[in-house]
């Protein structure tokens, strides 16, 4: 490789570089205050205690695993092009993301199958709630089983680099986290099987289920006056919560398709990572993959009712316990008319009171200082 081609593929502008930190850290930040407030909400809220609600705490778990353990480190890791944390972790941040990936697209088919059996069958027996913890408990083994080779292969490795600096380009040795325990056919392996795992095969699923809902809530209709308005109610909160699970599925399949072809084509054509700017490429995918982890609250709180009504409840619960500085001056001023009018004779307290509505009034009227 000629030095200016090593220039062009390992050299990150700073512009980038910052605007690259701050994407990273502002989908980190909303996935983690969102999904928490998710899990809040299911977990604290007793009409929020449904089979499908069991199910998005799930997802909102596996997403919150990811912003806090894969998007931090792995997006260090990838801009430094050098592993500077514990070596540890070289193996555990893979595999922690293997997991969550995995988590949620278990998750997402568990839903999709659910719903399925409630709208097409509605008259045999419901998942029950225990049932539905068991359905949870194997997704979890499931997803740690088919992430486990990532655990196997990844370790810190120390590896010669050429780096250039004042137009001299000179070798270092720096360490990487790299796969060490696989080789490279089993490596293609691995990375085409769960490519189908937790991608292609669970999409097929949920699209065969979801077409089918789809057909049977809009495509048929009880003729004449058979449908009473409850039934027209339910069905069309059935719809609303078809509708807003398919746009969970869609952001999950849009969000993370770039990303699966990318490692597909990583261990299919290695020539790839010499494109000049590669690099780029990766972090585009990658954002997009991880940006996927803080999209579920906001489509849960414009598709869903009780989701929204929860999440202004929990939000005005929390800007309840900070005042603002007129409620502060209002309280202050109450309690100061009660203490005054228990020390003034009866024949003053009138006086006296008129005095401070009046102030009041004044003190309405002017801007306060945090106003102007």
């Amino acid at each position: 490789m000629e030095e200016e081609e090593f220039e062009r593929l390992y050299s990150a502008p700073v512009g980038l570089i910052i605007l690259l930190s701050i994407l990273y850290g502002l989908i980190s930040i909303l996935a983690i205050i969102g999904n928490c407030l998710v899990i809040w909400i299911v977990a604290t809220a007793k009409q929020m205690h449904t089979v499908t609600n069991m199910y998005i705490a799930n997802l909102a778990f596996a997403d919150v695993i990811i912003a806090v353990f894969c998007i931090p480190f792995q997006f260090q890791a990838a801009l430094l092009q050098c592993w500077n944390l514990p070596q540890f972790m070289c193996a555990f941040c893979p595999f922690v993301q293997a997991v969550s990936v995995n988590v949620s697209v278990f998750t997402l088919t568990a839903i999709a199958v659910d719903r399925h059996r409630a709208i097409i069958n509605p008259l045999r027996a419901r998942r029950t709630k225990f049932a539905s913890k068991l359905v949870i408990i194997s997704i979890w083994v499931a997803a740690l089983t088919f992430a486990l080779p990532c655990a196997i292969a990844f370790r810190v490795e120390m590896l010669n680099e050429r780096v250039k600096e004042d137009n001299v380009v000179y070798n270092v040795t720096r360490p990487f986290c790299a796969n060490v325990n696989l080789s490279e056919n089993e490596l293609k392996t691995y990375r085409y099987t769960l490519t189908f795992v937790q991608y292609f095969v669970p999409f097929c699923v949920i699209s065969f289920v979801y077409i089918r809902m789809a057909i049977n809530l809009w495509g048929t209709h009880a003729p004449g006056n058979a449908q009473d308005s409850r039934d027209i109610t339910l069905l069309k909160n059935k719809k609303r919560v078809i509708k807003m699970l398919i746009i969970v599925v869609v952001a999950f399949g849009l969000c993370w398709l770039p990303l699966q072809l990318y490692n597909i084509l990583y261990v299919t054509i290695p020539e790839i990572n010499e494109y000049h700017f590669i690099s780029i490429v990766w972090f585009g995918c990658d954002w997009l993959a991880m940006s996927n982890s803080c999209y579920n609250p906001f489509i849960y709180g414009i598709y869903n009712e009780k989701f929204k009504r929860e999440f202004k409840n929990r939000l005005k619960a929390c800007c309840s316990r900070f005042p603002t500085n007129f409620e502060m001056e209002d309280r202050t001023l109450s309690m100061y008319t009660r203490v005054s009018s228990l020390q003034w004779p009866l024949y003053g307290h009138t006086h006296r009171s008129n005095m401070f509505d009046n102030r009041r009034r004044e003190t309405i009227g002017q801007p306060h200082g945090n106003d102007v």
